[in-house]
C-alpha cells in the first residue's frame, strides 16, 4: 500500500476531487491519499478501520467469510463512494472483507483524530443517510436483474466488473453463490463463451478476446 502523506500531493486531489461539500468542519487536517494495487486488502476481514475511506478512483469487492470457512462474495464497490461507514456509525463493529479489483485511489480520514466531529456533522450525516438509501436501492436493482435476466447476460456484466487488463479470473464457488446458480450451469455458459470467441481459457483464468461482444450481452 502507496501512502500519500504529502501536503502538496494531497491538496492536488482535493482541487479534482474535493470532500469539503459533505462536511460542516474542514476535514483536510485529518485526511490523506491511499492507493492500493490489484488484488490489495483496502479493509482486513475481522478488523477495526482506522480510517474512513473515500474511493476516488478504482473498483473493489465486499466479501464475508463463513463460519464453515466458505467465503461469500456480497457486493461490489465503485467509485465514488465511502468504504468503511458501516462501522463508522456502530452498525457493525468489525469489518467485512475489501479487495480493490482494479488499482484504487481513495481520501482516508482517519477516525480517530475526527469520529466526534464526524459523528456530530449534519451535513455529512444527511449526506451518508442519502448514500445508504441509494445502495440500498441499488442492492434491491442487482437483486431484481437476478431474478430477471438470464445467467448469460448477468455473467457478462459480472465479468465487465471483475476483469483487470483483460483477464477474468474470480473463483467459481463464489461466482455462482453471488449469482444465484449451480456451479454446474456457470461453467456450461462460460464454455459457451470460449466456444463462441469471446474468452479463451488460460492457466492464469479467462482471457477476453471480444469485449463489445460482452458489452453487447451485458447491456
Amino acid at each position: 500500500m502507496n501512502l500519500k502523506a504529502d501536503g502538496g500531493q494531497t491538496e492536488a486531489y482535493y482541487n479534482h476531487f474535493p470532500l469539503t461539500g459533505f462536511f460542516e468542519f474542514d476535514v483536510r487536517p485529518f485526511t490523506t491519499v491511499k492507493t492500493f494495487k490489484s488484488g490489495e486488502m483496502l479493509l482486513e476481514e475481522g478488523s477495526i478501520p482506522s480510517c474512513l475511506y473515500y474511493l476516488i478512483d478504482g473498483r473493489a469487492k465486499l466479501y464475508l467469510t463463513q463460519e464453515n470457512g466458505r467465503i461469500s462474495l456480497i457486493n461490489f464497490i465503485n467509485a465514488p463512494c465511502f468504504i468503511g461507514e458501516m462501522e463508522l456509525i456502530g452498525a457493525q463493529t468489525f469489518s467485512n472483507g475489501v479487495s480493490a479489483i482494479i488499482p484504487c485511489t481513495c481520501y482516508a480520514i482517519r477516525i480517530c483524530d475526527c469520529r466526534e466531529l464526524l459523528l456530530n456533522d449534519r451535513k455529512f450525516l444527511r449526506h451518508l443517510c442519502l448514500y445508504l438509501s441509494r445502495k440500498a436501492l441499488g442492492n434491491t436493482s442487482n437483486y431484481s436483474k437476478n431474478q430477471s435476466f438470464p445467467l448469460e447476460n448477468r455473467l457478462a456484466d459480472f465479468i465487465l466488473m471483475t476483469a483487470h487488463s483483460g483477464l477474468y479470473r474470480e473463483r467459481h464457488t463464489e461466482v455462482s453463490e453471488f449469482l444465484g446458480v449451480t456451479y454446474r450451469h456457470l461453467l456450461y455458459v462460460l464454455a459457451g463463451f470460449v466456444k463462441k470467441g469471446i474468452l479463451q481459457k488460460t492457466k492464469q483464468g479467462y482471457l477476453i478476446l471480444d469485449m463489445e461482444a460482452l458489452r453487447s450481452l451485458a447491456r
